[in-house]
């Protein structure tokens, strides 16, 4: 046995082993990316859910006896706009805008006299 043919063989199949692993990474990396968009889709699903949370506790603050009311309130305003801006960073995350082609002014008169 020649002790470098095993070497050439090995040398022809790893170009073939680098690509397999290559497709691999790409495809746990697709797989990762689209459970990372259904989590955060579960996020903003829940994210509803504490909105409707607050709510309903703003609604029975209201309705509480006035001398019940102790020294500090909650700021169900406040709450409100956190969620609001974390639902809109998620939302742009998920779903990006996407770049809008330039108008370019394009006249469309193209006949002229000759002076």
């Amino acid at each position: 046995m020649n002790p470098s043919r095993p070497a050439r063989h090995l040398s022809a199949r790893i170009p073939g082993m680098t690509g397999l692993l290559l497709l691999t990474a790409l495809s746990v990396s697709t797989s990762t990316r689209a459970a990372e968009k259904d989590e955060l889709a579960s996020v903003l699903r829940q994210l509803d859910q504490v909105q409707a949370s607050l709510e309903r506790a703003r609604v029975a603050a209201t309705q509480a006896d006035p001398a019940e009311h102790g020294r500090f309130f909650f700021d169900y305003r406040q709450a409100t706009s956190d969620l609001n801006t974390i639902r809109g960073g998620v939302g742009r995350y998920l779903e990006p805008s996407r770049a809008q082609p330039r108008s370019s002014h394009i006249g469309g008169h193209y006949r002229r006299e000759r002076p």
